[in-house]
């Protein structure tokens, strides 16, 4: 990180405008690649080509290296294009960092932490007994909560996107750093109308038999979504409605649409999760491993370990 420091920044310490123009065009640069393209990047950042030409070009120049070629209509980093983009990532990220501590500062915060969340969490006993207790203990602390796939966020984590993610331990990266929270079945809610809601015990047959609200077929959690049916027990496809997004198939059960399946932890029983109800189901269902993903090593800000302390504080209740 040192080196390439010292390649962009190797402008006069007293010229803070070069050193603007430099960060602006490592994002653009950042932007042409990842846009694979410079009229695609133009747009994206509201200027001619032309413009974003000639601030690839130099940068080029000043770094005395070819970074871009352009071959079959795509985009293709150089080897040094490679170590450039990598460099340029880390250091747009500390910038937005540093941007955000500045902001915290002026409007009086104590700090910020960022969460990926697995998108099985989308759910409001997380937000009543995780998120809600977390804020009201650390008032002046911004929480940037976001929720998607666990290997997408514990990504995010290596890549300084977020700070911490608490997910599914399912192709995970292998250079995240797990640390194993909990173990959490998979369970199955239904409206309280529901014919099954008003069983004593229920069968695992009779539930692919009503009905289960799934994720989208081409969708990445699908995969994981039907192994764990099948080793719960259910096999085939039993799907009555697609429905992409956990809270929107939480909905689409209390609109009576079908079943749908989730990963509740123990800290969450008895949560009020009305109108929904969990199903007697007759028999063990397959457990899922969750856990905090953090950059190996990288002590972070106080608001960052309070974050992490309190899941395992809650998680092990």
């Amino acid at each position: 990180m040192g080196t390439s420091i010292s390649l962009f920044y190797g402008f006069p310490m007293g010229s803070p405008d070069l050193l603007a123009l430099d960060l602006f065009r490592l994002r653009v640069f950042v932007t042409v690649v990842e846009r694979n393209g410079y009229s695609a990047a133009a747009r994206h950042l509201h200027l001619a080509q032309p413009t974003v030409s000639h601030h690839v070009a130099e940068l080029e120049k000043a770094l005395g290296s070819d970074l871009l070629r352009y071959e079959q209509r795509a985009i293709h980093l150089t080897p040094a294009g490679h170590e450039v983009y990598n460099s340029a990532l880390l250091m747009l990220r500390e910038q937005e960092s540093l941007q955000e501590s500045l902001k915290d500062l002026k409007h009086g915060r104590r700090g910020r932490v960022r969460l990926g969340a697995s998108i099985a969490f989308e759910q409001r006993y997380f937000l009543d007994q995780v998120i809600a207790p977390f804020c009201r203990s650390h008032q002046g602390t911004l929480l940037s909560l976001r929720f998607g796939h666990s290997g997408q966020y514990a990504q995010a984590v290596l890549d300084r996107e977020v700070d911490l993610a608490y997910v599914i331990k399912w192709q995970l990266p292998p250079e995240a750093s797990f640390e194993a929270l909990h173990k959490a079945p998979m369970r199955f809610l239904a409206p309280r109308s529901h014919p099954l809601a008003l069983k004593e015990s229920v069968q695992l047959e009779e539930i692919a038999e009503a009905g289960l609200i799934a994720s989208p077929l081409t969708s990445l959690e699908s995969v994981y979504y039907r192994q764990i049916l099948r080793e719960s027990g259910i096999t085939g496809d039993h799907s009555v409605i697609e429905v992409d997004g956990m809270q929107a198939r939480v909905l689409a059960a209390e609109a009576g649409l079908g079943v749908v399946a989730t990963f509740i932890p123990n800290y969450a029983r008895g949560t009020v999760m009305a109108p929904l109800v969990e199903l007697a189901v007759n028999g063990p269902t397959a457990q899922v491993q969750i856990g905090l993903v953090r950059r190996a090593g990288d002590e972070g800000p106080e608001s960052v370990d309070a974050l992490a302390d309190w899941l395992r504080q809650v998680t092990s209740a």
